[in-house]
């Protein structure tokens, strides 16, 4: 397979990808250690990558901003960007992800407590009307 000048072949899940090795390592420390370093390689020279081939290929076309990402397919390509490659942009999303759904979580859980009162405190006034208008019919009033 013919390749450019200064371009790597990356093989993930057998999908090939010709990058530009000076932009994967110059935004992930795991691509520069696999540049690095005595690589595995496939029967046509490709490094392989591990991962998903389609979140590969989001995450290059977010690397190289050729395409606009969805906000889905950015979300789905957050984990991986940050746990398997360790983008540092992906890691600080994932972080602020994990930090807001832990807030929003913190939020429901008020709310859940906020209702479970309003459902006792419903129990209580029905309660008390029915004891007021027991007292009512025992007194004629």
């Amino acid at each position: 397979m013919p390749r450019k000048v200064g371009n790597i072949l990356l093989n993930v899940e057998g999908r090939y990808f010709q990058v530009d090795r000076h932009l994967l390592a110059s935004q992930s420390i795991y691509f520069r250690v696999l540049f690095r370093s005595k690589s595995k390689r496939d029967k046509h020279g490709a490094i392989l990558i591990p991962g998903n081939a389609d979140r590969f290929g989001l995450i290059i076309d977010y690397l190289t901003g050729e395409y606009q990402l969805t906000n889905g397919q950015l979300e789905s390509i957050i984990a991986d960007g940050a746990t398997l490659y360790n983008i540092p942009s992906l890691v600080y999303l994932s972080q602020f992800k994990t930090k807001y759904e832990a807030r929003d979580k913190q939020r429901v859980q008020e709310v859940q407590r906020t209702m479970q009162k309003m459902d006792k405190l419903n129990r209580e006034l029905t309660n008390l009307e029915a004891y007021i208008d027991h007292i009512r019919r025992e007194q004629n009033y």
